[in-house]
């Protein structure tokens, strides 16, 4: 018994070292946004919070959390308190609110208390006295608005929450690129954690992830002691080339749930998450399919107001093993971009590379916009004797550009005398590892369209969340 007790104790003792997994400690799991409306007015003809089918949304996709905005009339305050906060008290589901910041007024302010923030503030710890489920709030875009913000005006916010609860927590929306070591030492001692949207700062896509480990970590070491949340883009970015695809926003928040286990972030919490299917995102357009034929292709982007320089690139490599005692070793592919004719040449190129040698190259502006187009490359002489070899579709720079965006397709891979899976790029995580880049501004991915984004995307992350 004593041999048991002592065994207990050690588990116990080993489970509080730091960078130690706590499989058992989910953390937050949840998503912000995207408040739904029931259908039909009632008799005040209001449309209020369908807070039924939110719930039941959150449920499913095994959320223990959900950031409430407050994103226009009155209405979302009064449903909040008396129908919304009641009902995730019931299913075991923490509640955060969240209001917009000065900046953001062209398009939303926040209601009662708009932009009287230490109102806020008090309000808010106050509600959360008698619903002690709701147990945090954040500011959207908040560093956009310091002047706003002052380390002083911060100091009164905090000051009249914690004078109501002090458990009641601030937790401000901030990016990458704003954690300057001014804001570190002016802001964070003020804050009790951030929600840190992941896009791949200093570039703004929905693609690329091998930046988020380093991101994270470099927090994680300059804000000791404080929550940060990851928050993956599940709703298109704006001024992004791309929305995010199931894939995509399953990586991100698989990865920052290692890192969760690991200790170095506090939670995750997904940006408009699409609820229910009369989600405007819950179903994605045919036109958003850009594959050849199936569901998906290689996709190589230059965003628009971009700067690149020469000897940039990306490239989606794979091992390939030639078959034995084949004549004759090819590559067939097709490929498109939304460039043409009429687009200047010579500064973006579609490239295959076999073993790091260019086989086949092709400008963007060679052939008609937005039209497949197919070849085929002999690698029989490159290819003699090998065992195995390289094959790496690149988009690459020849020169730079400051404002010259491109979208260039690869899909349908025929090989002959050459064995490579899912060469119609239907699988994304096939292809995903042999992703790289050289230089940043360029990026690729396996794009993978899901005509049932929603529903796709939901499976997925309650299978993460649920894990």
């Amino acid at each position: 018994m004593a041999r048991l007790v002592l065994m207990t104790l050690a588990a116990l003792l080993v489970a509080l070292l730091p960078g130690v997994s706590h499989a058992d400690v989910p953390g937050v799991l949840g998503t912000e946004g995207n408040l739904v409306r029931e259908e039909e007015p009632r008799q005040d003809g209001i449309r209020h919070m369908d807070t039924k089918a939110m719930i039941a949304a959150l449920e499913a996709v095994n959320a223990n959390t959900y950031v409430y905005p407050m994103a226009g009339d009155n209405v979302h305050w009064e449903d909040l308190r008396e129908e919304f906060l009641p009902a995730a008290a019931k299913a075991g589901i923490e509640v955060w609110v969240m209001v917009y910041a000065p900046s953001q007024q062209t398009c939303c302010v926040s209601r009662p208390y708009r932009h009287d923030y230490v109102a806020w503030s008090r309000e808010l710890a106050t509600l959360s006295k008698s619903h002690p489920n709701l147990v945090a709030w954040t500011v959207d875009d908040y560093a956009h608005d310091l002047s706003t913000f002052t380390p002083a005006y911060v100091g009164q916010m905090r000051a009249a929450a914690k004078a109501v609860n002090p458990a009641f927590k601030f937790v401000p929306t901030v990016y990458y690129s704003q954690f300057t070591d001014r804001f570190v030492a002016d802001q964070v001692p003020l804050l009790d954690g951030v929600i840190f949207p992941f896009r791949d700062s200093p570039h703004r896509d929905t693609s690329w992830t091998w930046s988020l480990s380093y991101q994270v970590k470099q927090l994680a070491r300059r804000l000791p002691g404080k929550e940060i949340h990851l928050m993956p883009y599940a709703h298109p970015l704006s001024h992004a080339e791309q929305k995010p695809t199931v894939a995509y926003v399953g990586t991100v928040t698989e990865r920052a749930l290692g890192h969760v286990r690991a200790g170095e972030l506090a939670g995750v919490i997904q940006y408009k998450l699409p609820l229910v299917p009369r989600d405007a995102n819950w179903t994605r357009p045919a036109a958003d399919d850009l594959s050849r034929t199936g569901d998906g292709r290689l996709s190589f982007v230059v965003e628009s107001r971009t700067v690149t320089k020469a000897d940039m690139w990306c490239g989606a490599e794979r091992t390939v093993r030639p078959a034995s005692g084949a004549a004759r070793r090819t590559v067939a592919f097709w490929h498109r971009d939304t460039r043409g004719s009429e687009s200047p040449a010579g500064y973006h190129q579609k490239q295959l590379l076999a073993d790091g040698k260019v086989v086949w190259r092709r400008d963007v502006a060679a052939d008609a916009k937005g039209t497949w187009a197919k070849v085929t490359v002999d690698l029989t002489a490159a290819l003699a004797g090998r065992s195995s070899a390289k094959l790496q579709w690149r988009l690459a720079e020849l020169k730079g550009v400051t404002n010259y965006s491109v979208d260039a397709s690869v899909d349908d891979i025929t090989l002959t005398g050459i064995e490579m899976s899912d060469p119609g790029v239907e699988n994304a995580a096939t292809w995903t590892a042999g992703l790289s880049r050289d230089g940043g501004p360029v990026y690729c991915s396996a794009q993978v369209y899901h005509e049932n984004y929603g529903a796709d995307l939901r499976r997925r992350l309650a299978a993460l969340y649920g894990g």
